[in-house]
């Protein structure tokens, strides 16, 4: 990789893209050289041509480079960078790690010591599958990052996509889950939502049945909510903490092939 030092360089110079995208672009560039060199290898041609055609074939214009500019800087990759960028202080990871475990045990207390599961929505058991879907595609990352220190940077962000996926879809059937409780409730939903619940008239015939309809949805609206929130704060963290060491994986990478 040391004799495409030059050019990356060149590259990592024209290219005007806050980090960590630059770092990811230059990785990919790096590592479709080296491909493209080795396949140039295969074909016969001796190591000095081979690094002049695989040269050759990335050596962008300036209109190249804008055009790769504005691919990588769509409005959800500005987002997920902004993210990064913010929680790189050593300070902020351990502060959000903080509220992370204060709110997953404070939430663990209340589903051990209630019959929460027995008298929550039929939406939470979705929810509780995604919950187990995100454990089962971490745990796998946090070992192969964290513990085999296995940082093949194709792989590296294999499954991150996927745990954020899971995270949008489980605020998306929190959502319609409280929504479809609180049309099955009907009339004595909507009497809660807008405060009327509390000037129900228990000498008119039927009332108590509202109030009965109304206590039923607020646990099993609540017991969703809840839920839902905990899993989503879960997924956020596990997926914050895996992009921040994956990035600074990215950047060291692009650091030692530049400086190579």
């Amino acid at each position: 990789m040391k004799q495409f030092t030059p050019l990356l360089e060149n590259i990592n110079r024209k290219l005007n893209l806050p980090q960590p995208t630059k770092s990811r672009i230059i990785l990919e560039i790096a590592s479709d050289l080296e491909d493209l060199y080795n396949y140039y290898i295969t074909q016969g041609l001796n190591s000095k041509d081979a690094i002049k055609k695989a040269e050759e074939k990335f050596d962008l214009t300036d209109e190249a480079l804008n055009e790769l500019v504005t691919i990588h800087q769509t409005i959800f990759r500005k987002f997920l960078d902004k993210i990064t960028e913010q929680t790189q202080s050593q300070w902020e990871r351990i502060i959000l790690l903080l509220v992370f475990i204060i709110i997953v045990s404070l939430s663990a207390k209340t589903f051990i010591s209630t019959p929460f599961f027995l008298h929550a929505s039929k939406f939470v058991w979705p929810i509780l599958g995604i919950f187990f879907s995100v454990i089962i595609l971490s745990l796998p990352k946090f070992y192969n990052i964290f513990l085999k220190k296995d940082h093949q940077l194709a792989k590296l962000r294999q499954g991150l996509n996927s745990i954020l996926f899971l995270g949008v879809i489980n605020l998306s059937i929190g959502l319609f889950g409280y929504l479809k409780e609180l049309y099955s409730a009907g009339v004595s939903g909507m009497f809660f939502i807008s405060y009327l619940g509390f000037l129900v008239n228990w000498y008119v015939p039927g009332s108590d049945q509202n109030m009965m309809n109304i206590t039923q949805w607020m646990i099993k609206s609540s017991s969703l909510a809840m839920f839902c929130i905990l899993v989503t704060i879960f997924t956020s963290a596990i997926w914050f903490l895996l992009l921040n060491k994956i990035v600074k994986i990215e950047q060291a990478e692009t650091i030692y092939l530049l400086n190579e």
